[in-house]
């Protein structure tokens, strides 16, 4: 038993020690609150008035991977005005056209030099059936349109579509139907295009004009087979043992073909299932797993949820990948790929035909996907954006001949005249870092570096010093930037430029390793930096 009088001075002292701890918190909590007040008063002070915050941006010398170009590609399907009006017009229309291929939209596509284009569908593949489309068009059948609604006229078949990826230097991915087709019609389809003239399906494309192989590369096994709302939709175990049917099928036409299996975008319950499922029993037959995936619905007004999607987009990417190579980690001689062959933004108000307004903070969403694509390079190797025109769009036509662009195909074109195809490492410092979205690429020889910036604060500049390591620039560089005056500034017939990309040639000031740039609010900012030689 303690001594009592120790006892008392213990309590003395203890009670001191708890009054100076508590005297001490409070200095604290006092030093948050008030640091917490200025921090509030600066801010909203700063709100529209042009001044800018500081962030610390290190572009490391450390490579990331290679970007696949095939992640800048494009998606058509019979869907409104998106075949019919958009990309086919018919060689005896009074618009201008090259073989019935609508010719503005041509050139339109052209400038963005989609790498790869996917066709027919969609929820139209699970419907189509390949050979309505081929021959003498003023014989082909018109049918019902099963998955949209309408008359398919069947004027824009697969010869018509390699002609449009010819025309635009894509590579064509054609999906295949698995919901009302057979892996025999498949089979066939694969032989019309990459057949042999002495093959049954060969000769038929020689007899419709065309009499060399198209070497079509990319075949995808139907698009969405989970979804009700697919023609012959099913679940995961069949549909997994369906994709060894049609693989096997396929395969003996022309073993080099590359097969794109059905996943469903989500990392737990059903989607999960499925993957796993399809990974499990067909891994073995296919070389890419295909996703899909909207900004679905958003407010059209909430601008933070548009321009943030595509890093909720990253985080679930990232467990698939996970998930691709915990079911191949046994098969080192195996790789199997994401491809995103669906993914855009997706409003409540889309009309008939999916046509709606698409605006600047469209084009920041674009940008931040193709950000999540270079940091994943080394996993998905191709993107589709859905779609190329008219439906869901990002070129815009009419019936009399007008058209313009908005900020999603912008977006593209801003990124496939300056990125690089090495991707670097970047880190980024500071209590506004999460504003920014940065990807540094390279060029393959290592003399031009490509410094990509999103700032999303629709009010303020971002101030930024950007550390290069093992990199020194020549002082003039140029700046290309994505722009418009608010952050739901759009483009249309009659203002086609209200959103558009500026250029210049500029000084930067080196510092050491180390130069300062002030990014405009709302903004997607290229940098093209040459290395200084000797």
């Amino acid at each position: 038993m303690l001594n009592p009088a120790f006892e008392g001075v213990k309590n003395i002292k203890y009670r001191g020690m708890l009054a100076e701890h508590k005297r001490k918190m409070r200095l604290v909590i006092l030093f948050l609150i008030v640091t917490s007040i200025l921090f509030t008063i600066i801010y909203w002070s700063m709100q529209g008035s042009g001044q800018s915050f500081h962030v610390e941006v290190l572009v490391s010398s450390d490579t990331v991977g290679e970007i696949d170009p095939k992640i800048y590609g494009h998606f058509i399907e019979h869907l409104g005005r998106c075949i019919y009006g958009g990309v086919w017009v018919g060689e005896n229309s009074p618009l201008p056209n090259l073989k019935g291929l609508r010719l503005d939209v041509l050139e339109a596509t052209r400038a963005i030099k989609p790498p790869i284009i996917r066709w027919p569908g969609g929820n139209f593949a699970s419907g189509y059936h390949w050979k309505d489309g081929i021959g003498p068009r003023d014989k082909r059948p018109v049918r019902v349109n099963s998955a949209w609604g309408g008359l398919e006229p069947n004027q824009f078949g697969t010869d018509e579509f390699i002609e449009f990826c010819r025309e635009v230097g894509a590579e064509p991915l054609i999906v295949v139907n698995m919901g009302s087709g057979t892996s025999q019609e498949a089979a066939e389809w694969v032989e019309y295009c990459n057949g042999d003239p002495s093959t049954a399906y060969g000769r038929l494309r020689v007899e419709n004009g065309h009499p060399e192989p198209y070497n079509v590369k990319y075949w995808m096994l139907g698009n969405e087979m989970y979804g009700e709302w697919q023609i012959g939709h099913m679940d995961a175990d069949t549909y997994a043992k369906k994709v060894i049917e049609f693989a096997e099928a396929m395969r003996k036409v022309d073993p080099s073909i590359k097969l794109i299996a059905v996943g469903w975008f989500g990392t737990s319950g059903e989607p999960l299932y499925w993957n796993r499922k399809v990974l499990e029993v067909a891994g073995d037959y296919i070389d890419y797993l295909s996703l899909h995936t909207y900004c679905w619905k958003p407010r059209y007004d909430d601008y933070y949820t548009i321009v943030n999607y595509p890093l909720s987009v990253e985080e679930d990417l990232k467990k698939i990948v996970d998930l691709i190579n915990s079911v191949i980690r046994n098969k080192p001689e195996k790789s199997i790929k994401i491809a995103l062959t669906e993914w855009g933004v997706w409003y409540e108000n889309a009309t008939a035909g999916l046509t709606q307004s698409v605006r600047l903070c469209d084009g920041l969403l674009a940008a931040g996907m193709f950000h999540v694509f270079h940091r994943l390079c080394n996993n998905i190797t191709i993107a589709n954006f859905a779609q190329l025109v008219n439906a869901l769009p990002a070129i815009v036509t009419d019936d009399t001949g007008g058209i313009y662009v908005n900020p999603i195909y912008l977006a593209f074109k801003l990124y496939s005249d300056n990125t690089g195809r090495i991707v670097l490492k970047t880190s980024k410092r500071s209590a506004f870092a999460s504003l920014l979205d940065v990807s540094a690429t390279m060029s393959e020889d290592g003399n031009c570096l490509y410094l990509a910036v999103i700032n999303k604060d629709p009010n303020r500049k971002l101030s930024v010093k950007i550390v290069l390591e093992d990199f020194k620039p020549k002082n003039k560089c140029k700046i290309s930037q994505l722009n418009g005056p608010s952050v739901f500034s759009k483009n249309d017939f009659k203002s086609p430029d209200v959103v558009r990309i500026t250029e210049a040639f500029t000084n930067i000031t080196l510092m050491d390793d180390y130069f300062i740039y002030d990014f405009d609010p709302h903004s997607v900012t290229i940098i093209v930096l040459e290395r200084e030689i000797g």
